[in-house]
């Protein structure tokens, strides 16, 4: 049975408040999921004294406990925090004798505190005031503390170490595939297939708001949400600025936009990174704020953020300090070139837009990656080059020949080796010249034959280009050594 903080079954208290919205449970918006496996998770924790709801914005915790006080059997109180209540001397005197009147022995009764983190920054007395309560809560008397950050109660620790609270976090807000299944068919009426509602589960990790907003924009294929394609313009983003970055300190925001650019969230190489040694320190904080610091299980418990949040600091940072964007993924570039990160490191200057540097690394690495068979780690740095920015380094082109000749696509291979070779020649760069000259001379006859050329046609090709070859040979053996760079 819900009931209000207004009426109760132990003496039917009226609560008094200057805004009695805060005592009323709120109306349930009906475009929503309703989800049964956390409602029975709500209700078990009943066991204990104290439960924790805790998870960023947009993850329907308010929804969550409104479910459950409509399903309650027994009494619920609900009372929802805001700024107003951080002042000791201007909390609601009602409430205040509510919370005393709780410890009355009674029915088994509910008590929730929606909006916890309101009093992140309550003054000292009225925080010792609710540890207090919390400690000496009678048998019967269960309290749910929600909220977007992890409470700051010293009293906690204490209580979890004797058994006496439940946490339901982020991780188990997440939607899985079959509830995005029914969020998509039933809530937002668009038909989605189980493939497909992974795929989007996959990407916004669950995160429910981020799943609602993305909806409109979603075309239902496997490549449906490329992160990357995502603006500040974008719902998703503004959302996400408004509720979770705007009001954060400068000094944290400008921490979160700088360890945004590497992929995973290292201690050390963010201090190196940024010139800081409060690393740790900040990340602690992150963690308590619950701004997204992810544990991937699947990576040896690598620390990350959230994909779509870590998206919308890139994005961010990109667009309001572009020069700042580019001196840090250089730097990271770098630093992951001295720890022979190569993949890492190649991923830096991509988004830095270094593209000799691509070159250097590709030049360093790339045949022993080539024969270890990691064509696929290959393609993906060169895919990621614009087709323009391609187009200036031949050397590349010419890496990119060599797989597409090894994954049997010879028409395309043609078409990158006759582009580099020009650019070869006009460069003076004989040896690299050389190279290309035979490649395409192995290929060729290959793409004349399934056109079924003749076979004469085939030799003449073939004898073409080695002849191509030999006299750059020849031309080779002409010019002074250390003319010619490799």
């Amino acid at each position: 049975m819900a009931e209000t903080a207004e009426t109760r079954k132990r003496g039917r208290i009226a609560l008094e408040v200057p805004y009695p919205s805060k005592v009323r449970l709120p109306v349930r918006r009906p475009a929503i999921v309703r989800r049964e496996r956390l409602i029975e998770a709500l209700s078990h924790a009943r066991e204990r004294r104290i439960t924790l709801v805790s998870a960023p914005a947009g993850y329907g915790k308010t929804t969550l406990l409104l479910d459950f006080a409509q399903a309650a059997t027994d009494p619920v109180c609900w009372y929802g925090l805001d700024e107003r209540d951080r002042d000791a001397a201007t909390f609601p005197d009602r409430a205040v004798e509510l919370l005393v009147s709780a410890m009355q022995p009674g029915p088994p009764l509910t008590f929730v505190l929606d909006d916890f983190h309101f009093l992140d920054e309550a003054e000292t007395e009225l925080t010792q005031i609710i540890e207090g309560w919390l400690y000496r809560l009678p048998p019967g008397c269960h309290v749910i503390l929600s909220g977007r950050t992890q409470p700051q109660l010293g009293i906690l620790p204490l209580m979890s170490v004797r058994q006496e609270v439940d946490t339901i976090g982020a991780a188990d807000f997440s939607f899985t595939c079959e509830e995005v299944v029914h969020l998509f068919r039933d809530v937002l009426g668009k038909g989605v297939s189980l493939d497909d509602a992974q795929h989007l589960a996959d990407v916004s990790e669950g995160w429910a708001g981020a799943l609602v907003l993305l909806a409109d924009r979603v075309q239902m294929s496997r490549t449906a949400i490329s992160l990357e394609h995502l603006r500040g313009s974008d719902t998703l983003f503004e959302y996400v600025k408004l509720e979770q970055f705007d009001p954060l300190a400068n000094d944290l925001k400008e921490f979160l936009t700088g360890s945004a650019v590497p992929r995973w969230l290292d201690e050390q190489f963010l201090d190196e990174l940024l010139g800081s040694k409060d690393t740790e320190e900040r990340l602690n904080q992150l963690r308590r704020l619950n701004l997204f610091v992810l544990t991937d299980d699947q990576n040896g418990r690598r620390r990350r953020y959230h994909r779509l949040f870590r998206a919308f600091l890139v994005s961010h940072l990109r667009s309001q300090q572009p020069e700042r964007f580019r001196e840090l993924n250089i730097r990271a570039a770098e630093l992951m070139e001295k720890a022979e990160q190569w993949e890492e490191a190649v991923y830096h200057y991509i988004q830095a837009g270094g593209w000799e540097r691509i070159v250097q690394v590709t030049d360093r690495v790339g045949w022993q990656m080539f024969e270890e068979g990691q064509w696929d780690t290959l393609a993906e740095w060169l895919d990621a080059v614009p087709d323009e920015q391609l187009a200036q380094q031949p050397k590349l082109m010419l890496w990119k020949a060599r797989i597409l000749h090894n994954v049997s696509q010879i028409d395309l291979a043609l078409n990158l080796l006759s582009r580099a070779i020009t650019s070869f020649e006009a460069n003076q760069e004989w040896a690299l010249q050389a190279e290309a000259l035979v490649i395409e001379g192995m290929r060729r006859p290959c793409s004349r034959r399934r056109e079924n050329s003749s076979a004469s046609h085939l030799t003449g090709v073939a004898s073409s280009s080695r002849r191509r070859v030999s006299c750059v040979a020849s031309s080779i053996s002409t010019k002074r050594r250390g003319t010619f760079t490799t």
